[in-house]
């Protein structure tokens, strides 16, 4: 590790005319790792000229987004990979610097929170209604099935600002439902994403296993929790002149809900004419695909 004194005398060099000595200093600098962030941070934060500041913002994210990926690398060799944790690294891509034990103790809390209202001999659907009530009255989330706001995709600022995208919305219902003991999982609905509960926990998410008999009902993420049923998704389908699949109707396991948000992510900075987003993202949904 360099001393904070030779990383200031290499970030002075970034504006280099020489492009051989220029490319050695960036080079050595993201090879100093995360490590090396604060300090470049600091530096960063100062009075610069405009060529060493980008240079260096560049180079920040670069070395950050090496670090995602060792850890985006670790997450995907899990046997079961955990929704939180992929959600937890979507939103890394983000806002690097947040912690999984902060996230995790504020889902903890809603977790509480819900837990002190359920009764577990209710049926299916009070359950939810319960459910429903505290995390969209009292803790007044909400959701929309639009928006052009990379934020409204990350799992943190759901839970503090209490907004989010439909699958954002969702993805966090499913994690606190999932930890009450409740069998709610994602359906990767086309422009859509809804929950299904189902009769029993889900291991298996193969269409051979894993048919729509196991579903009782289905839940709506940015509409309150609202309850519908089988013929609501196929009437939503044939007004988007979608064929019918069966992915359409069965609970996705965790890699296809993360893959999902990921496309989502994907095209909105695809709209933005955000190319260096989109590749970034793109590389990480290719690692999914092995």
């Amino acid at each position: 590790m360099s001393s904070d004194s030779e990383i200031h005398a290499l970030i002075q060099l970034l504006d280099d005319s020489d492009q051989e000595v220029f490319l050695h200093v960036y080079n050595k600098l993201k090879s100093l790792g995360p490590d090396a962030i604060p300090a470049l941070e600091e530096v960063w934060s100062g009075d610069l000229n405009s060529v060493i500041h980008e240079r260096l913002e560049e180079i920040i994210h670069e070395i950050q987004y090496e670090a995602l990926i060792e850890d985006w690398e670790i997450w995907l060799e899990q046997e079961s990979p955990d929704l939180l944790s992929g959600a937890f690294l979507v939103a890394k891509y983000h806002y690097p610097d947040i912690h999984f034990e902060d996230l995790s103790k504020k889902i903890t809390k809603l977790k509480q929170n819900i837990w002190l209202e359920l009764n577990y001999s209710q049926t299916p659907l009070e359950q939810i209604q319960i459910f429903n009530q505290v995390f969209y009255s009292y803790h007044g989330f909400k959701g929309s099935q639009t928006t052009s706001d990379f934020q409204d995709f990350c799992i943190n600022q759901v839970v503090d600002s209490k907004k989010g995208s439909a699958i954002s919305i969702g993805i966090l219902y499913q994690v606190l439902a999932n930890e009450l003991n409740l069998p709610v999982y994602g359906v990767t609905l086309t422009r859509h994403f809804i929950l299904a509960f189902c009769k029993r926990t889900l291991l298996d998410f193969s269409e051979e296993e894993n048919n729509e008999r196991e579903i009782m009902f289905y839940v709506n993420p940015i509409n309150k929790g609202s309850i519908f049923s089988r013929n609501e998704i196929k009437d939503y389908l044939e007004k988007m002149n979608v064929t019918a699949e069966p992915k359409y109707f069965l609970p996705a396991d965790n890699l296809s809900i993360i893959k999902e948000i990921l496309n989502y992510l994907i095209e909105l900075y695809g709209q933005q004419n955000r190319e260096n987003r989109v590749d970034e993202l793109k590389a990480l949904l290719r690692r999914m695909d092995r």
